[in-house]
């Protein structure tokens, strides 16, 4: 294939001496080989070996070709996997069905083996094609949604994850947090260092951003200088504690500028639901970006909460 490995080609029929007949055929013309003897092994092998094509009989006992086509071919894998189904040269009806069913080709049993080979190779080099296309599309949905800087999310996928959260919060009555941290010296550390140098301080919040939370919390880069923590699940004194937490990293770390090492200072805002104020997404957002504003004009490099009125509050450094 396209990564210089051989293909990997799966035979499925249930006789020993048709597998091995396909098997020494395709193992002379360069092909990696798995055999599966039955519907329920051949959709085991799919998931474990991950074939680059299955050459597939329909008449089996049990689960028959026809019902591991329809099944593979309902797969919600983005990549492609080119089915051939093999059925007997007057069996017209299974050949319609298969390719009904979303086979990309058949072939009459016996198989000519230079007909056999042909239609692999052809079959080869559709997939070949597909993949990259596939890898493309996703690596520009990716770029899309992420911040080529830091590695995070961006803005944009914010909106549709809180969206997304928030609903599902409202539906199952759970809890959920939204932290707005602000890196407080941005525009003096890009005066005094240069914007090269004020990136590295930015990436490594992210770094401490991304450190101690769950693998479901998502972290984003909202602006150039400012982050988003969203919490699903989290109650507003686990969002505290999170806040918190991520404060005191941030006051503890000295940060490497022209081979110095200077601290810096991020303000926060928090907000949560359920709260008699909060219905919906955006205002859960909003109330965060408020309080992060509150804390930045009472004097910065504090942490400001969003209840029924505003709180600040600055962690004790000493305990």
């Amino acid at each position: 294939m396209g990564d210089g490995r051989k293909p990997l080609i799966l035979v499925v029929d249930d006789e020993d001496r048709v597998r091995q007949r396909f098997a020494g055929l395709l193992t002379q013309e360069g092909y990696e080989v798995v055999l599966a003897n039955s519907g329920a092994d051949a959709l085991a092998r799919v998931r474990d070996s991950k074939p680059d094509l299955v050459l597939l009989d329909v008449v089996m006992p049990g689960m028959d070709g026809l019902e591991v086509c329809r099944i593979l071919k309902s797969r919600r894998e983005s990549s492609f996997l080119p089915v051939i189904i093999l059925t007997a040269k007057s069996d017209m009806e299974s050949r319609v069905e298969g390719l009904k069913l979303g086979a990309d080709d058949y072939l009459g049993k016996p198989a000519d083996p230079r007909e056999l080979m042909a239609r692999i190779e052809a079959l080869l080099r559709i997939k070949q094609l597909q993949d990259r296309i596939s890898t493309s599309k996703r690596e520009l949905e990716d770029s899309s949604v992420t911040d080529p800087l830091t590695g995070l999310y961006n803005d944009r996928y914010l909106k549709h994850r809180l969206l997304d959260e928030f609903k599902r919060a409202e539906r199952y009555s759970e809890p959920l947090s939204y932290i707005a941290v602000k890196l407080d010296e941005y525009d003096d550390l890009r005066q005094k260092y240069g914007l090269d140098a004020v990136d590295e301080v930015v990436k490594d919040i992210a770094e401490i951003l991304c450190t101690g939370i769950r693998e479901f919390d998502v972290v984003v880069r909202s602006a150039v200088e400012q982050f988003a923590i969203l919490l699903p699940r989290t109650h507003f004194t686990g969002s505290v504690s999170v806040a918190t937490r991520i404060w005191e990293k941030v006051q503890r770390h000295r940060f490497l500028i022209q081979d110095s090492r200077v601290p810096v200072c991020v303000s926060m805002g928090v907000s949560f639901f359920p709260n008699k104020d909060v219905s919906s997404a955006d205002i859960l957002m909003n109330q965060a970006n408020e309080a992060l504003d509150k804390a930045r004009e009472a004097g910065s490099n504090q942490i400001c909460l969003y209840q029924y009125t505003t709180y600040f509050y600055r962690p004790d450094m000493t305990k």
